[in-house]
């Protein structure tokens, strides 16, 4: 939910360098209501609208609705009581995060809309106080949502055998070409997570918005002497098999070297990308290509994805 590096889950901060983005407050607000793109750190009202998840809540519900709602409609598809969404209306619109909608014509109440689309919050990398503020809010927004999704979730094996469960939390050791390829692969993560937000978002008929699964990454530098940790798994016979290539047990059948190479040209990279990586040469690349193609009968990289290489 919360981010200090490049995009997050449901907006973005850009700390890597000092934003020249129009702060909301400044010349900004002379926009009307949804034309506006970013909104600044220290607008009032914005750190406590943040910070209080039942109104983030309310407010993603409006965004994805697509339309105004007035608090009676908000409160049957968010399962809270009227008096709840009135009061994270109030905090949205301390905020300024919400607009309002008279009540005329057709609409016999009034209703609510996002006044903008994404929660693009401006800051000043070089402020220290700036920095101070996001590190605050960020850490109280992960413990806060860490602590509501342990509470609800479903303890493995407590809803069949067909569930998926994965974990993984442990120390890594990165170089600037493994942590620039981290960062492609979550940036393709993090933008199919949006579209999904997106999709079931534009449901229109007025259906319950509820989420049934809770999700978190989180990708730190660490201080101080860390030791690197082994990775444990615990895993159905589903999973066993699920991880079972559609045309072949290529995770058994290839080499953990094979495996990194099938791996990389799966995900686009040359070949060359991929020798220069590993620290070998581009011909002992091509030779394990070759070898590891006839292992899973294929002629082509594209055929890759056919496989499970994890």
């Amino acid at each position: 939910m919360c981010g200090t590096e490049g995009r997050s889950g449901n907006g973005s901060a850009a700390a890597g360098e000092r934003s020249k983005s129009v702060a909301y407050g400044g010349a900004a607000d002379t926009l009307p209501p949804m034309k506006r793109k970013t909104i600044a750190l220290l607008h009032p009202g914005l750190l406590d609208a943040i910070k209080d998840l039942e109104a983030m809540g309310i407010w993603e519900c409006l965004r994805r609705a697509g339309r105004p709602l007035d608090a009676a409609t908000l409160s049957s598809r968010t399962s809270r009581s009227v008096a709840a969404v009135h009061a994270a209306l109030d905090v949205l619109a301390r905020a300024d995060l919400v607009t309002t909608k008279k009540a005329r014509g057709r609409r016999r109440s009034v209703a609510y809309e996002v006044a903008l689309q994404e929660l693009s919050i401006v800051i000043d990398a070089g402020d220290a106080a700036h920095r101070r503020l996001v590190n605050d809010v960020a850490s109280f927004i992960n413990s806060e949502m860490s602590d509501l999704l342990f509470k609800v979730r479903r303890p493995i094996g407590s809803t069949g055998p067909n569930t998926w469960h994965f974990h993984h939390c442990g120390p890594m050791a990165l170089d600037d070409a493994d942590l620039r390829e981290l960062k492609r692969r979550i940036a393709r993560v993090e933008e199919f997570v949006r579209l999904l937000g997106d999709k079931h978002g534009s449901d229109r008929t007025g259906a319950s918005m509820r989420c049934n699964h809770g999700m978190a990454i989180r990708i730190e530098p660490l201080a101080g002497h860390v030791l690197p940790q082994p990775h444990v798994e615990f895993v159905s016979p589903t999973t066993v098999a699920e991880r079972r290539s559609i045309r072949g047990v290529a995770h058994e059948a290839l080499t953990a070297r094979e495996r990194q190479i099938a791996r990389a040209l799966r995900d686009g990279q040359p070949r060359a990308e991929v020798a220069r990586r590993l620290g070998i040469s581009a011909l002992t690349v091509g030779t394990l290509c070759k070898r590891l193609y006839r292992k899973l009968g294929i002629r082509r990289a594209a055929q890759l994805h056919d496989f499970t290489l994890e």
